[in-house]
């Protein structure tokens, strides 16, 4: 749930009642995994919301991309 709640923070997520005039909806699904330790007890469970993004039309169904990408300091 907390990670569905930083998804709205980030205003990357939203719910809408109806797809305005002249847009696409994109398909998609949920994954839910369940991470384990060593013994088999069950330590966290993840939820992704995977969608169908190949579907949309650069310019008319989005503007931006970006990448969450690591950065690492040597030292």
């Amino acid at each position: 749930m907390t990670e569905f709640l930083n998804l709205q923070y980030a205003g990357v997520f939203k719910w809408i009642e109806e797809v305005p005039e002249g847009r696409n909806v994109i398909g998609g699904h949920i994954v839910c995994k369940e991470k384990l330790n060593e013994q088999e007890v069950l330590v966290k469970k993840k939820v992704y919301i995977v969608t169908r993004g190949f579907s949309q039309i650069p310019g008319e169904d989005f503007t931006e991309t970006f990448m969450l990408v690591p950065r690492f300091t040597i030292l």
